[in-house]
């Protein structure tokens, strides 16, 4: 009887001992579920906040002439007359047309009309520039022939508000005539005379900014010249300096 007593008494106690064990071991089931919440919480405001980012940022470019310029920004007017602020860093990528070595923000300098790409911030108003490029555009003249220097492949051109254009012509120079009878078709320099009427496309000089290299030439022979043109008298009119570029002769195309 004693010995029955005695299994039984020391059963209850392994019983007893493994119920401790168990309950050591198991986790509380509130403290796991406080524990997930804690974490999806904090991956909420991770994502709610960087979606507040990409709402405030947002990739933009814009155009301007550059009005100030310091190390680390430079102050633009845009196309509409809005000024702009434009900060640069380590990433920012500099190019000119013009450029033949390395080109940073060192190289850039007031009155330039620049291109810029980067990040916006709307917040700030602000952009966080990420490609910098000094943009050459083509001016466009239009008006009446006053005089042709055949020898240098020069002319010159009366414009609406009563201004002498000098134009060169090189052997990248296309040229153009448009009539009613046949619309655009290729033509030449030989065929400009005074008195007729031209559309010019084209660049200032490198060396000479009142000469126009040009790089478009359409010609209306079938119209007359502007009534508001005055063709002064060509003696007025200074000699043109044709553009060389590398120095050499440059003959257009005529055909």
């Amino acid at each position: 009887m004693k010995k029955i007593t005695s299994g039984l008494l020391l059963l209850f106690l392994c019983v007893l001992s493994m119920q401790s064990v168990f309950a050591a071991t198991t986790p509380t089931p509130t403290a796991s579920v406080s524990q997930s919440e804690q974490q999806i919480n904090n991956l909420k405001d991770r994502i709610a906040s960087r979606v507040a980012q990409l709402n405030l940022v947002e990739k933009k470019g814009f155009i301007g002439t550059v009005s100030d310029v310091s190390e680390t920004q430079i102050t633009l007017t845009d196309m509409q007359g809005a000024d702009r602020i434009v900060d640069v860093d380590e990433l920012t990528k500099f190019s000119s047309p013009s450029a033949k070595s390395s080109f940073g923000i060192s190289d850039i300098s007031k009155g330039q009309l620049v291109g810029v790409i980067g990040l916006y911030n709307k917040d700030s108003r602000r952009l966080l520039a990420r490609w910098i490029d000094v943009l050459k555009l083509p001016q466009i003249f239009s008006g009446a022939v006053l005089t042709v220097d055949k020898d240098n492949f020069t002319f010159t051109i009366a414009t609406v508000d009563n201004q002498s254009i000098a134009i060169d012509v090189e052997n990248i120079t296309k040229t153009n005539a448009y009539t009613s009878a046949a619309g655009v078709a290729k033509s030449g320099f030989s065929k400009l005379s005074p008195g007729i009427r031209v559309l010019v496309v084209g660049f200032p000089d490198a060396k000479n900014k009142n000469l126009i290299v040009a790089s478009r030439i359409l010609v209306f022979p079938d119209l007359k010249s502007n009534p508001k043109i005055t063709l002064i008298n060509p003696t007025d009119i200074a000699p043109i300096t044709p553009s060389t570029g590398s120095g050499k002769t440059l003959t257009p195309i005529t055909k």
